[in-house]
């Protein structure tokens, strides 16, 4: 290996250091006790204003609101209202940074060259109109996860309580909570696999056998006028390395491969 002012180093082993808070690892990072951390999707910028050598993924996962079909959320009108109440443009600027794309599809651009027909702006007066004055009853809405997640379903429940729902935020093992937001993957490139694997995370085990885009853009809309899953954002994943790491790359899936990253011994 042709290596510049380096001195290849083989890794005889990895030690991962799980359920560290991003300042942690960051911080591990800075003074040598870690050689790649995790940069979460809303603080990359943050990442690269602090000149951090940042590896970054094309959007490999979709950020989605799961909506609940019983009770009062049985009325599709009902979960048609809270799809167009939600402001994902506020979601995607102020706690995503503008990391990642505004989806209104479940697959991302780059795999069907269509998602911009999916309408992904908020129309209060669209919402207003199917709710019709109906009166749900109380929502829960819990998240998966914590931070910018946390963040963003405390915007949907503002979003919504403006709407006319009466929104509770709820822990993520609270019962049977009506809304989830979470976190759906998107690996691989093949897009009819995509989305099946999108629809399975989603509670939907229909097979996808969709071959041309036509086909493909037929079954997203049928699943997306059910409401049952409103697509959000498509976001990234990335990492920041340390300065003796060499030859990282990450995978489709955003995980970083290892099989041919190196470690440079000090200068």
């Amino acid at each position: 290996m042709a290596c510049w002012r380096w001195l290849p180093t083989f890794v005889d082993a990895i030690e991962i250091r799980a359920h560290r808070p991003v300042r942690e690892q960051w911080l591990d990072l800075s003074v040598g006790r870690a050689d790649v951390v995790e940069v979460p999707a809303e603080q990359l910028r943050q990442a690269e204003q602090q000149r951090l050598t940042v590896l970054a993924s094309l959007p490999v996962s979709l950020l989605a609101l799961q909506v609940a079909d019983t009770g009062t959320l049985a009325n599709v009108k009902v979960r048609g209202a809270i799809a167009a109440a939600v402001d994902r443009s506020a979601i995607y600027n102020v706690i995503f940074q503008k990391q990642g794309d505004v989806a209104a599809s479940l697959l991302p651009q780059r795999l069907t060259g269509y998602s911009f027909l999916f309408s992904a702006d908020r129309d209060s007066n669209k919402a207003h109109e199917l709710l019709g004055g109906l009166t749900t009853g109380p929502l829960t809405l819990a998240a998966e996860g914590d931070g910018a997640m946390q963040l963003a379903a405390q915007r949907i429940g503002l979003n919504l309580r403006e709407t006319g729902f009466n929104v509770q935020m709820a822990s993520i093992g609270a019962q049977h909570a009506n809304l989830i937001l979470r976190e759906i993957p998107l690996a691989g490139d093949d897009p009819a696999a995509v989305l099946e694997q999108a629809m399975r995370s989603a509670g939907d085990l229909t097979p996808v056998t969709a071959k041309t885009p036509a086909e493909l853009l037929k079954v997203e809309q049928t699943v997306l006028n059910d409401k049952k899953v409103i697509p959000l954002l498509d976001l990234p994943r990335a990492y920041a390395t340390g300065a003796r790491v060499r030859d990282l790359h990450l995978r489709a899936d955003g995980t970083p491969n290892l099989a041919d990253a190196s470690l440079g011994a000090a200068q």
